[in-house]
């Protein structure tokens, strides 16, 4: 290990040679005088192994075992209006079109091949040491008169053998709820909700966690954390229901396990109210919070440097909540502030960029002709220059407080078809996101001065505030002793 004094040089060079975005200096400037007033509660068990685990720096395994139209467009392309009644919007929809049969069919080949070992290697030569695998509950608890096909769970497991032998850890996250938690695609059923208005989907939603753990337990060099449930809608029931339910799944899991971090998602409620979502007697559990600048009509319509600077303003309460409470994870997050991705807002859906959404009047983006075509087609070829420094800025600034500051994140996704700003593998490779250790973005004879990132720079000034005060104190002890 390095001596004191080497890391104090090492720091006080990063800082000389940084130049970065007063973007990114803003994000720091904003967030520093929450830091300085609020001091780490520590709510892990420290008898656990994950007292000893490190940052989260995570990717989703998304659309693979719940398929999701703007992760993989091409299983949706094949239906049209003239050979479709009713165009597939979801896996519900999907299965029902195609049958049992031709489904299994598909969909085995899509396990088999969309996520491989190969990404896993990729992702863990990029600095990633977690992955999140989205899951859902029909993959554990089927009934005859559903449409869904089961069978994941080899795959599942497959997969887990892969981040074993490439040293990853993983979350199970139990991604679809019966009855649909929250009505959206990516619940696997885009429909009205009804998963909390029957104790019978809630016991299949119990039971499928059960199963869900048991993997984790066969798999406990591996499998360090479970999501009891990803974003069950506060809009639909109330908070003390949730609560309920966590409470149940909580017990659950413990009562198989200690040795795994229970995530819980915050309802899409907002920080100051998350502790309505916690019991005290919890160990070793996370707050899951997702944070996207495009599923908004206001958002999407701000400009690159209201996007940076928006960060500080989003996660503040976050980090402060962090700090005093239980342990934060940005579960999902990309590099996107646009929605003229293919289907983002569903299958058959238009979007806010050119005012093609149902319930949008006037196209929404910070100028006046919003198209997608250029920096915000699917094309990554047709990016310029000036769009890939705003993303590799715009992923700094979020990095700057999701890796330094909270438990850690899991970027949406590991790879997409045609969502560039979605797609991790292909940001690492274009430059616009950094490996870890950080990295600076590739140079060209367009770059700005971004040479050392906004992590890097806080990271330097914290050592070298610790080293200056440890020199303080040096120099008054062997003064006293002096005198």
């Amino acid at each position: 290990m390095r001596s004191f004094w080497t890391i104090c040089l090492s720091a006080l060079s990063a800082a000389l040679v940084a130049r970065a975005s007063p973007g990114l200096f803003s994000v720091e400037s904003q967030l520093s005088d929450i830091l300085s007033t609020v001091s780490d509660v520590d709510n892990s068990d420290s008898s656990s192994r994950l007292s000893d685990v490190d940052t989260i720096r995570g990717v989703n395994i998304g659309g693979v075992f719940l398929i999701e139209p703007f992760i993989r467009p091409s299983l949706f392309d094949q239906f049209n209006t003239s050979t479709t009644p009713e165009l597939p919007v979801d896996e519900w929809s999907f299965s029902a079109a195609l049958g049992k049969n031709e489904t299994r069919r598909q969909l085995e080949e899509h396990w088999d091949t969309f996520v491989t070992k190969d990404d896993l290697e990729l992702l863990a030569s990029y600095g990633i040491n977690w992955i999140r695998i989205p899951i859902g509950y029909w993959a554990f608890n089927l009934t005859d008169d559903e449409p869904f096909v089961d069978g994941q769970v080899p795959y599942v497991e497959r997969l887990l053998g892969w981040a074993r032998e490439v040293g990853l850890k993983a979350e199970l996250d139990l991604h679809g709820a019966p009855g649909s938690q929250n009505g959206y695609d990516n619940s696997g059923h885009r429909v009205t909700p009804e998963w909390l208005y029957s104790r019978a989907n809630v016991d299949r939603t119990l039971d499928a966690l059960r199963k869900m753990t048991e993997i984790a337990v066969k798999w406990n060099d591996v499998v360090y954390g479970i999501q009891i449930l990803n974003e069950p809608s506060r809009w639909k029931w109330p908070v003390s229901d949730i609560l309920g339910f966590y409470n149940e799944a909580y017990d659950i899991i413990r009562g198989m396990t200690d040795d795994v971090y229970i995530m819980i998602h915050d309802t899409f409620l907002g920080p100051n109210e998350w502790q309505t979502l916690i019991s005290s007697n919890w160990t070793n559990v996370l707050m899951d919070t997702h944070i996207y600048q495009m599923f908004d009509n206001y958002l999407i319509t701000i400009n690159e440097t209201a996007h940076i600077d928006m960060v500080a303003d989003m996660t503040k309460d976050v980090v402060q909540f962090d700090r005093t409470n239980i342990g934060v994870v940005v579960g999902e997050f990309s590099a996107a502030t646009h929605d003229c991705t293919k289907y983002i807002n569903g299958f058959g859906t238009g979007n806010r960029w050119e005012g093609t959404l149902s319930y949008v009047d006037h196209p929404l983006c910070p100028f006046s002709n919003c198209t997608c075509t250029g920096d915000y087609s699917s094309d990554y070829t047709q990016f310029s220059s000036h769009y890939k420094r705003f993303l590799r800025r715009y992923i700094d600034a979020q990095l700057s407080v999701f890796d330094k500051e909270l438990a850690g994140w899991f970027y949406w996704n590991f790879k997409t078809e045609s969502a560039p700003e979605w797609n991790f593998l292909l940001g690492v490779e274009q430059g616009w996101i950094p490996k870890f250790p950080r990295t600076a973005m590739p140079r060209n004879n367009e770059d700005d001065n971004l040479e050392v990132s906004a992590v890097d720079l806080v990271s330097a000034a914290t050592t070298l505030s610790s080293c200056l005060i440890s020199l303080f104190i040096f120099i008054s002890t062997i003064s006293f002793v002096v005198v």
